[in-house]
């Protein structure tokens, strides 16, 4: 892994644990976040968060800061992955010619191509660690979401509703999209 891969990671890591420190000092109280429940864009509840929701809710943040961490170093590996395909492609279409009565292989572009297909592959092992961690992760903020889930449907049990907002401190009710086709939980 390159210094500067290492710096960019441990900067973030550090910056993660100052968010979270924040967010777990104290100085968000349950009292401060609110759950309002609509239902064809009309709000059939508003009520405050309990302690254990607001639990669930930071701990879920927390892993999705996490996710965006471990994002930050495949959004550069994104790029080099779409510059491979995009040279296999090119050699894919130098390498077969075809036409109505004729196909041509040029076997030199296809070794060419298979040589790039290999240097993927070893690419993509370099990195395969970064996607097992996001896999990982993934999976760790939907058990975290279910947590969340759970602790809010159990406030708002005999409410019809279709979508959920979670107001934080110092945010406003939005109707992104009030299509009563659509089942939206903002977070």
């Amino acid at each position: 892994m390159h210094i500067t891969s290492k710096l960019v990671i441990a900067s973030a890591v550090s910056i993660l644990f100052v968010q979270v420190a924040l967010a777990l000092s104290g100085t968000n109280k349950a009292s401060d976040y609110s759950v309002i429940a609509l239902k064809n864009c009309d709000v059939v509840s508003d009520k405050v968060m309990t302690a254990k929701q607001l639990e669930a809710y930071l701990a879920l943040k927390q892993q999705e800061q996490k996710m965006q961490i471990l994002e930050m170093p495949i959004q550069n590996i994104a790029q080099e992955i779409s510059l491979y395909t995009d040279e296999i492609e090119k050699l894919t279409e130098l390498a077969i010619q075809e036409t109505d009565e004729t196909l041509h292989i040029n076997k030199a572009v296809l070794e060419q191509q298979n040589l790039v297909v290999e240097e993927f592959n070893k690419f993509m092992q370099v990195h395969q660690q970064s996607f097992d961690a996001l896999g990982e992760q993934g999976h760790m903020i939907g058990q975290q979401a279910e947590i969340f889930e759970t602790n809010i449907k159990a406030n708002l049990e005999n409410i019809d509703y279709d979508q959920i907002q979670v107001l934080t401190p110092g945010s406003q009710l939005t109707l992104p999209s009030c299509d009563n086709s659509i089942k939206v939980l903002v977070i």
